[in-house]
């Protein structure tokens, strides 16, 4: 493995990091789903980053670092009013109140300020103790360039430029806004057949997530559009699902991929559904194209059927 590759996989490794909640701040009861970074600071009039200086009585004392959003300036001491979220918390899905260690880096989405106390401004939280994510040190330029990203779509405003913006984002260097830009498309069905070309790279990609949003994308893009438009090397497509499909080293980017192949028709990729369904070593895997197949026959079995029962109902 050549030693720009090392490097290229400990930066998508740090940034991947980066991208799941520290427990040390919130502490779930239960899995709750995660917002992306783009949808989670959506909401919010003011964004920051910097280090929190402890507690001090309800509040957080906190200096910005980075005024990503708002009007707030790098250098700035706010205080953060930690007991107002505490208290308002949902306790079915967090058991324990929300910390901000004293010394520790985050990014905060929060409300606009209020009132100064004692020469500082207080800010409520824009997600209630959801506003807090704390930003290792290791790979953090790539966590704030990639919100820095997401923000600057946000106040455009515009629905035209969001999902043109998206597209482009396909081909970022950062691992962050591609699996923003994944998660978005797919979510809302933006994904055009001109954004094929860009996701066929991602196949490849040192981040598993990425490798699986991207197969996803892909079937989804065929299946919505193949039907009635040419795909663009729609065989090169097809034959590089295959290989994630059959080699990936992660179940869930060959669940994807199998998953995927079916936009292609089903009839095309029986063979290989047959293969995966008859050797792959996990069972999700295995699963996934034998329900592919099972419901391709069944209907199958239905068309072949249904010139006999026309006839018997004559």
């Amino acid at each position: 493995m050549g030693f720009h590759r090392v490097l290229t996989i400990a930066a998508v490794l740090a940034l991947t990091v980066l991208a799941i909640p520290s427990s040390r701040a919130v502490d779930l009861s239960h899995k709750i789903e995660e917002l992306n970074y783009y949808e989670w600071t959506a909401v919010a009039p003011v964004v920051i980053a910097g280090k929190s200086l402890g507690e001090n009585g309800r509040y957080i004392e906190f200096r910005v670092n980075h005024a990503l959003r708002g009007p707030v300036e790098p250098g700035e001491m706010i205080r953060i009013d930690l007991k107002y979220a505490n208290r308002n918390r949902r306790r079915s899905d967090y058991r324990h109140a929300l910390k901000m260690p004293q010394g520790t880096d985050f990014i905060v989405v929060l409300e606009n300020p209020q009132p100064a106390r004692d020469g500082r401004r207080v800010f409520r939280m824009a997600r209630g103790i959801r506003s807090v994510r704390e930003l290792p040190l290791e790979a953090q330029q790539g966590v704030l360039d990639a919100v820095a990203t997401f923000l600057e779509i946000q106040n455009y405003k515009n629905d035209k430029v969001t999902w043109k913006r998206m597209g482009q984002m396909l081909e970022a260097t950062n691992p962050l806004v591609v699996r923003n830009a994944l998660e978005q498309m797919f979510k809302f069905r933006r994904g055009t057949l001109d954004h094929l070309l860009s996701l066929r790279p991602l196949f490849d990609h040192p981040d598993p997530t990425i490798r699986e949003q991207a197969a996803r994308l892909a079937g989804q893009i065929v299946g919505r559009h193949g039907t009635d438009h040419v795909v663009p090397e729609e065989e090169a497509l097809m034959a590089e699902l295959i290989g994630v499909a059959r080699r990936d080293d992660t179940v869930e980017s060959r669940v994807a991929a199998t998953q995927a192949l079916a936009a292609f028709g089903v009839a095309r990729v029986e063979t290989v559904l047959d293969e995966i369904a008859a050797t792959d070593p996990d069972q999700n895997v295995r699963y996934s194209a034998q329900k592919i197949l099972l419901e391709y026959r069944q209907e199958r079995e239905l068309e072949a059927q249904r010139p006999r029962l026309d006839e018997t109902a004559n």
